[in-house]
């Protein structure tokens, strides 16, 4: 346990102090190349070097997994740490001192402990009531199932009896009662009467974080009863929004696999894991949120994907097409399983067998695909549900990944690939129109040019990209994301002799945002000069003016169908004034 205060000077002390170059010399056999060192990349097999360390900055990246950031993202990437656990650790190989945690820290890890140490006691009698007289039904259950008894302590099954008492009286004997009540395992009535067990008469399993910590326990009813399925309420250690069923068992599967299974239920995970397909993870009860997203795309890389395999009805539909939207605004790959009406992936391999699921999540549909197969016929309503689809593919912030939508959805419905990105645009899905083709950098040249401005140009170009660059133009939102930051770095006096890439390793906990930094300062290109800095960013200023008045006139042109004439003379002002104005170098 860390029992240190990590806060931002003393993580900044530990990033000054870490030698990048000698960290990763510990893994990687390092050649200097100019000012910058490379060398086979430690997070994928390769045979041509495509890792690039910049020591003076401090960050690595590698241009074939696109793997990224600074010393901490590489200990923790590569030795499987925490974060506190890495800046320990770099602090302890670099002689940094790190102080003892502030007194609010250290009471927030003492209810973290005492809560999973309640946690973990309710677990270890949920798993002894199952074995005993009153756990008949829940073995016969689990049975029925398949789930034969050498199964049951590797998922961690238990029985919490039909009892209101059982297990309160049990944990008082070492806890109080308000520590049980806040790890969420008795429940308090508002009337102020004797609280109560909250998992009765039910199957249960435990929940665990990405590190396998205990932080919750889901329930399933045995016999009629409602819910069906119960979790435990919100805590300092559980919130349901942040995490994933099994994804402590599924992570190291995703991340070779560069793939991710998402259920929606816990035996529909449990069964795809007892045949050996590990690298599903279930939302509990709850659609999948942006914070899950980030929680996948962090650990399938830059080329992964996520596979949805919901339930074949039709809010399993809904819910493939709401959790669809969520991963394409975080920069994910999505595919989806259809499978047979009226099933779920726990019958698929009860009836079936595995062999029959592994197939399915072999061969899933394209996105488009899944989505075009509910569309009507009646040609009006198709032309309202391509425009839908148009606005989701457009939410995808990957511009490869929405380049290849807009191209299928091209494809099936057969309207044009501009006028498809125009409906996106116009009604406010698409977060880029520019297509950036990929050459050896997630990149465009003129987005990549731009972006070295930002982190190498100087004080006096950052005011002036600051000041004048709409990051809502971007055709990578990453660099649109960028330019935001750097808008609050400059609007800050106090920031003008500051370094702003320290700045923001200080001030951001943007993933993306930091591997989009270690990938410029890695990549090579000529030298900046005051010329090319100044042609580039006239070329950038004149890109956006026009963008902005592309946009103007498309919404001219809807209003005017909309026969919405005070709209049309607002928009046209808007027009005008825009025409007036010149980029101001």
């Amino acid at each position: 346990m860390i029992d240190a205060d990590l806060n931002p000077q003393v993580i900044a002390q530990v990033r000054d102090a870490t030698d990048l170059v000698e960290v990763a010399s510990d893994h990687v056999k390092l050649k200097k190349r100019g000012r910058k060192y490379e060398g086979l990349c430690p997070f994928h097999e390769e045979k041509t070097p495509s890792f690039s360390i910049d020591p003076e900055k401090g960050l690595f990246y590698c241009f074939g997994c696109h793997a990224g950031g600074d010393a901490i993202k590489f200990v923790m990437e590569l030795e499987r740490l925490s974060f506190p656990e890495a800046v320990e650790r770099l602090a302890r190989q670099f002689g940094v001192h790190l102080p003892p945690a502030s007194p609010d820290a250290r009471r927030r890890r003492q209810t973290s402990d005492r809560l999973r140490t309640v946690l973990e006691e309710a677990q270890h009698w949920f798993t002894e009531q199952l074995v005993a007289p009153a756990g008949a039904g829940a073995r016969s259950e689990l049975e029925r199932r398949g789930y034969g008894k050498e199964t049951w302590r590797d998922f961690g099954f238990g029985y919490a009896p039909d009892d209101w008492r059982q297990l309160l009286d049990h944990l008082e004997r070492r806890h109080p009662q308000g520590v049980i009540i806040e790890a969420g395992l008795a429940v308090q009535p508002d009337s102020g009467k004797s609280p109560y067990d909250r998992f009765r008469g039910r199957l249960t399993f435990p929940v665990r974080d990405s590190e396998g910590r205990l932080i919750a326990f889901g329930g399933r009813v045995l016999g009629e009863g409602e819910p069906k399925y119960l979790n435990s309420p919100e805590s300092a250690l559980f919130h349901k929004r942040s995490t994933l069923f099994c994804l402590d068992r599924a992570r190291r599967a995703i991340a070779d696999d560069a793939e991710a299974v998402v259920v929606e239920g816990y035996f529909d995970c449990f069964s795809l894991h007892l045949v050996g397909i590990t690298n599903v993870v279930a939302t509990l009860g709850t659609a999948l949120t942006s914070d899950h997203s980030r929680l996948l795309r962090r650990r399938l890389g830059a080329d992964g994907r996520v596979v949805l395999c919901y339930d074949a009805d039709s809010a399993g539909r809904r819910a493939a097409a709401t959790g669809a939207r969520v991963l394409l605004e975080a920069g994910v790959a999505v595919a989806v399983v259809g499978l047979p009406p009226g099933t779920d992936p726990d019958d698929i391999i009860r009836t079936r067998g595995g062999d029959a699921m592994r197939e399915m999540l072999g061969n899933p549909s394209s996105l488009v695909e899944f989505l075009v197969q509910d569309l009507p016929d009646e040609r009006t309503a198709r032309q309202r549900g391509a425009a839908d689809l148009a606005v989701l593919v457009g939410s995808a912030r990957d511009p490869h990944i929405r380049d290849e939508l807009f191209m299928e959805l091209t494809q099936r419905m057969g309207f044009s690939e501009d006028v498809l990105r125009d409906l996106a645009r116009r009604m406010g899905g698409q977060r880029g129109a520019d297509r950036s083709p990929r050459a050896g950098t997630s990149l465009g040249s003129g987005e990549l040019f731009l972006a070295r401005i930002i982190l190498d140009g100087g004080p006096r170009w950052r005011r002036l990209v600051a000041d004048q660059v709409d990051p809502a133009h971007r055709g990578d939102e990453r660099l649109g994301r960028l330019i935001e930051k750097l808008k609050i770095f400059s609007a800050d006096e106090a920031n003008e002799d500051r370094d702003f890439i320290r700045w923001l390793q200080e001030a951001t906990v943007d993933d993306e945002l930091m591997v989009l930094v270690a990938e410029v300062s890695a990549g090579s290109g000529p030298e900046l000069s005051e010329e090319s800095i100044r042609l580039q960013l006239q070329r950038v200023m004149l890109e956006q003016w026009k963008a902005q008045a592309h946009e103007i006139t498309a919404a001219v042109r809807h209003a005017a169908d909309r026969e919405d004439l005070e709209a049309v003379a607002d928009l046209q002002r808007k027009l005008v004034e825009l025409k007036s104005r010149k980029p101001d170098f």
